[in-house]
C-alpha cells in the first residue's frame, strides 16, 4: 500500500509538473529581416527617405503652408507701408517745391517793386 501511494505521488509529480515548451527558432541563412514589423520605424528614420520626398512631405504639411501664408501677409503689409511712406515723401517734396516756387515769386515781386520804386525816386528833381 505504501508503494502504491508512493508510486502515485511520484507519477503525479512527474506528469503534473511544469512543462517547458520547446522553443524552436528557425534560423534563415542570409536573411536580415527582423521578426517584427519595422515599416514605421524605417520610413521615418534618418536617411530612410530621400531628401526630395522628405522635402515634399514637409512642404505639404499644414503648419508649413500656414507659415508661408503668414510670411506672404507680412510681405504685403511691408509693401503697403513702403508705398505709403513713398507717397508721403512725394507729397512732402511736392509741397516743398510749391513753397520754393511761391518764395521765388514773392522775391521776384519784391525785386520788381524795388526796381520800380528806385527809378521813380531818381526821376524827381530837387529844386
Amino acid at each position: 500500500m505504501k508503494r502504491v501511494l508512493l508510486l502515485g505521488i511520484l507519477l503525479s509529480l512527474v506528469f503534473c509538473g511544469k512543462k517547458e515548451a520547446r522553443k524552436e527558432f528557425a534560423v534563415q541563412s542570409g536573411s536580415t529581416a527582423a521578426p517584427y514589423d519595422t515599416v514605421a520605424v524605417d520610413s521615418f528614420s534618418t536617411g530612410a527617405t530621400s531628401e526630395n520626398i522628405a522635402r515634399k512631405i514637409r512642404i505639404s504639411s499644414k503648419m508649413y503652408q500656414d507659415s508661408l501664408k503668414a510670411i506672404q501677409e507680412k510681405m504685403i503689409a511691408e509693401k503697403v507701408l513702403k508705398n505709403e511712406a513713398a507717397e508721403k515723401e512725394k507729397a512732402a517734396a511736392k509741397q516743398e517745391e510749391v513753397q520754393k516756387k511761391a518764395e521765388a515769386l514773392k522775391l521776384k515781386k519784391e525785386k520788381a517793386k524795388s526796381e520800380v520804386a528806385i527809378p521813380s525816386a531818381q526821376n524827381t528833381t530837387n529844386p
